[in-house]
């Protein structure tokens, strides 16, 4: 039975923050959290990529679906996909993008809505002309380049997208390594190529009862 000489707190679940908040400002040691019944069969899993939470989900659909989830992902950056050779060719895109914008300009024109813009001479792209959106775009494209020249070696990993909290620590598989060192790619093909054949998901064991 609830003590009923303890303030109760109603509405969504909040953080552990909040609750500390919501605590703090009651002047109480405790306070009864009553849950609404639709998020109290919800949970958020932590992104293993962003390393951000994800939006309450339906129990069932993150048990089941999210943590079995499993994406190549690209060791030098956040890049993933279900393909892995979509990995690799993720790394031809950033040798090309940087080649072709190495020496690129800027140049004002018209974008398609009319508005004057600057035209990337790299890629063709109209960018807005505030907050220098057109220079931010050439130096992001050049220093992703070069983060990645600076790994040397590219791992194409296969890994679980999701997990329960950010202390728990998930396994990956190294599927092949990338030399990448402002040349021409080389991949050491240890296991095999299976560009294109999708992630599998990973089948949870269930405990006997």
């Amino acid at each position: 039975m609830v003590n009923q000489s303890l303030p109760t707190y109603q509405g969504a679940t909040p953080n552990s923050r909040e609750r500390r908040r919501i605590a703090d400002e009651s002047g109480r040691d405790a306070v009864v959290f009553d849950m609404d019944s639709s998020e109290a069969s919800k949970v958020s899993l932590w992104d293993l990529v962003d390393e951000t939470w994800t939006n309450p989900l339906e129990r069932s659909v993150a048990m089941d679906h999210y943590l079995a989830k499993v994406v190549y992902r690209c060791s030098g950056c956040r890049e993933t996909s279900l393909y892995e050779g979509d990995i690799k060719q993720h790394l031809v895109q950033l040798k090309t993008n940087h080649e072709s914008h190495s020496e690129a300009e800027l140049e004002r024109g018209l974008a398609g809505n009319g508005e004057m813009s600057v035209i990337c001479t790299g890629c063709g792209a109209p960018l807005s002309m505030r907050k220098n959106q057109g220079q931010k775009h050439i130096d992001r494209i050049n220093e992703t380049y070069q983060a990645h020249v600076k790994e040397g070696s590219i791992d194409v990993l296969l890994m679980h997208r999701y997990t329960m909290s950010p202390s728990v620590s998930m396994p990956s598989e190294v599927m092949d390594t990338i030399t990448f060192t402002g040349k021409e790619t080389q991949v050491h093909e240890e296991n095999r190529s299976v560009s294109e054949r999708p992630a599998r998901r990973r089948r949870r064991r269930r405990r006997s009862r």
